[in-house]
């Protein structure tokens, strides 16, 4: 029987997907050399920016090709009528990196976003601030609802754990026992953890508010353990 072949964009998608798994896995493992690291999800992510931009100047002189720079804090821009808020503030992936699509047949197809949603995990850092439950419920869910549509129209996302404190291996059954709760329709995230900075697992979704309904999300945890200082003032994500 011959082998079938994947469609174009696919395989340009997973293309795409691997360069940018490449890029913030290396920016990410020097975020893990800084000396200090401290704030929260945003100030953290601000840095995790300038590294990408030098990672993406790097990787993209040394292979002889462009590599587009994520863009951070960027809205999720309209691509038809239907969309369309008034003007009203939209929902922001933490970074986004735009594939182009040759193959597209609408406008609404020629561009696809793999997006990445970045929180810190470990310890609660208040009474009602739990970082864990959010990574879950602030973090995950916006892959699968209809108020953020994280990685609407694409095949994959991605979601970045600053882990700041605790054992690795206790905040994935953690984070696991509020995917039940909250998100039951989806599998538990299992990582293999040993003595690296960085860790990777994957996740196969059956999403149930946005399409594609097959989804992959793709988890890079970086431990900053050693690195990481609380700041004075405690900033409450949402």
């Amino acid at each position: 029987m011959a082998k079938r072949e994947l469609p174009a964009f696919i395989i340009l998608w997973n293309k795409h997907k691997q360069l940018y798994m490449e890029v913030f896995s290396m920016a990410l493992q020097e975020l893990s050399k800084r000396n200090f690291v401290s704030g929260d999800e945003d100030a953290i992510s601000e840095i995790l920016s300038l590294l990408l931009t030098q990672t993406c100047f790097n990787v993209g002189r040394i292979r002889g090709q462009e590599v587009r720079t994520p863009i951070w804090e960027g809205p999720i821009q309209p691509v038809s009528e239907q969309e369309l808020k008034g003007g009203k503030t939209r929902k922001r992936p933490d970074f986004t990196c735009k594939c182009s699509n040759p193959w597209a047949y609408s406008p609404e197809d020629y561009e696809i976003s793999l997006h990445v949603e970045c929180k810190r995990l470990g310890i609660n850092t208040s009474h009602s601030w739990n970082l864990n439950e959010n990574y879950v419920i602030n973090g995950i869910k916006r892959f699968d609802c209809k108020t953020h549509e994280y990685g609407k129209r694409s095949p994959s996302g991605m979601m970045i754990g600053y882990i700041i404190s605790m054992i690795p291996k206790e905040i994935e059954t953690e984070v696991n026992g509020y995917q039940r709760k909250r998100l039951s329709h989806c599998p538990d995230i299992a990582f293999t953890f040993d003595e690296r900075t960085l860790f990777q697992a994957r996740q196969q979704i059956q999403r149930r508010s946005i399409e594609p309904v097959q989804f992959e999300l793709i988890h890079l945890w970086v431990d900053l353990r050693d690195k990481y200082h609380t700041s004075h003032v405690e900033v409450t994500q949402t």
